[in-house]
């Protein structure tokens, strides 16, 4: 080390600029290939419900209060992933919602198409999972949200959110059990 060095610090070296200069260009290369793959997944499937439109239509069926956008992606993506359908059923939902002109989902369901039929069925899966937490049925349910869940949001504040399961075991895989015949 030169006494030029010790007063000043390290001097920039070739070896460290070029090896800096070869980690940025890795970096931006690892970049721009994983780039197309995240818009790709970040695009609705064609003819998909956008994930702006399934955020306000979840704001709206949940009573106006603020959603977590990022939430609303992930509960779409669970329910599409269930049921291939549901974009569609979502879309038709959002028309009846913009078309109804009504202020609350209160309104809303006072609608006849919301009696009974597919309307109905998607508006209680959107409304359950986002205050459950979860998507799915006794068949299978997927984990979205535990501490986000709606159903804790009216004692927020005043109660401690559970940090335990609803049942035995429901934290961890089920069991391979064999069949005896």
């Amino acid at each position: 080390m030169t006494q030029e060095q010790a007063i000043h610090g390290p001097l920039l070296s070739r070896r460290a600029l070029l090896e800096t200069a070869a980690a940025a260009g890795v970096a931006l290369g690892l970049a721009a290939v994983s780039m197309p793959a995240a818009l790709a997944q970040a695009q609705p499937p064609a003819g998909g419900l956008a994930a702006a439109d399934f955020h306000r239509l979840s704001q709206f069926l949940t009573g106006g209060e603020p959603l977590d956008a990022a939430l609303a992606a992930r509960y779409q993506a669970v329910l599409r992933k269930r049921d291939p359908a549901f974009d569609q059923a979502a879309q038709d939902l959002l028309r009846l919602v913009d078309g109804s002109q009504a202020a609350h989902v209160d309104a809303l369901l006072q609608q006849p198409q919301l009696a009974e039929g597919p309307l109905h069925d998607t508006l209680k899966r959107i409304v359950s999972a986002w205050y459950l937490g979860i998507v799915g049925d006794d068949n299978g349910t997927e984990l979205v949200a535990y501490a986000n869940a709606l159903m804790y949001r009216p004692t927020r504040g005043i109660l401690d959110i559970p940090s335990y399961g609803s049942g035995p075991d429901t934290w961890g895989q089920k069991p391979q059990t064999e069949s005896t015949t």
